[in-house]
Parts: structure tokens; C-alpha cells; sequence
């Protein structure tokens, strides 16, 4: 990462940090907004850093694949986890969070199959 970027990151981080520490002084709720930022700066400032790394294409292409399943797995998780947590909250499923659940459990395996699928064809 540049020094340009790096200030901007910096920057970027310290106004939505302020502004979160604000909002929590006046007395104001934290909401969505300020998880999005927080996501989305992390989102665009890790990627600097992992391509720094040098790696040749194949390990890099394995590095990927591994790290997506594993992002995948992690992500049905948390979702398991929040329907199960809005369950014992309220003593009612959620039904959209259960049907997004349902849905990441079988992408996968969809896409897997579909995948050979094509490449046996």
C-alpha cells in the first residue's frame, strides 16, 4: 500500500470513528450505516495488504479457493447462529434469515455440481 492510499485509509478511519464516538456521547443510536462503513473500509484495505505478498499464480489461486470455502462455512455459521439467537430472543424463527440460511446451505454444493457439470462436459 502507497503512502496516498495508506493517509486516506487513516483519514477515512478516524472521521467514522469520531463521528461513531459522537453519536455515542449525544446519545444517538449506532445503526446500520456505521457497520457498513466500518465493513467497507476493511473490505477495500485488506486486499492492499494480502497482494503485497508474493506468491505465484497457482498458490495464489489455492489461497483463494481455500479462504472462500472457509469465508462460506464462517458465513452459514454466523447465520446459524442468528436465527438460533432470534429464536431464544423472541421464541419465533425469523423466517427470512431461516430462508437465507436454507439458501447458503445449499449454494455449494449447487454450484459444485453445476461446476463439474461443465467441465465434464
Amino acid at each position: 500500500m502507497n503512502k496516498t492510499n495508506f493517509i486516506i485509509f487513516i483519514t477515512a478511519f478516524l472521521l467514522g470513528t469520531s463521528y461513531t464516538i459522537f453519536k455515542i456521547i449525544t446519545g444517538e443510536k449506532i445503526g446500520f450505516n456505521e457497520f457498513l462503513f466500518f465493513s467497507m473500509l476493511l473490505m477495500l484495505y485488506l486486499p492492499t495488504i494480502t497482494t503485497k505478498i508474493e506468491r505465484n499464480e497457482e498458490e495464489k489461486r489455492q489461497i483463494a479457493e481455500k479462504s472462500s470455502k472457509i469465508s462460506y462455512f464462517l458465513l452459514l455459521l454466523f447465520l446459524f447462529l442468528a436465527v438460533l439467537v432470534e429464536d431464544i430472543l423472541t421464541g419465533e424463527i425469523n423466517t427470512l434469515l431461516a430462508g437465507v440460511l436454507a439458501l447458503g446451505m445449499v449454494t455449494l454444493p449447487l454450484v459444485e455440481f453445476f461446476m463439474m457439470k461443465k467441465y465434464h462436459s
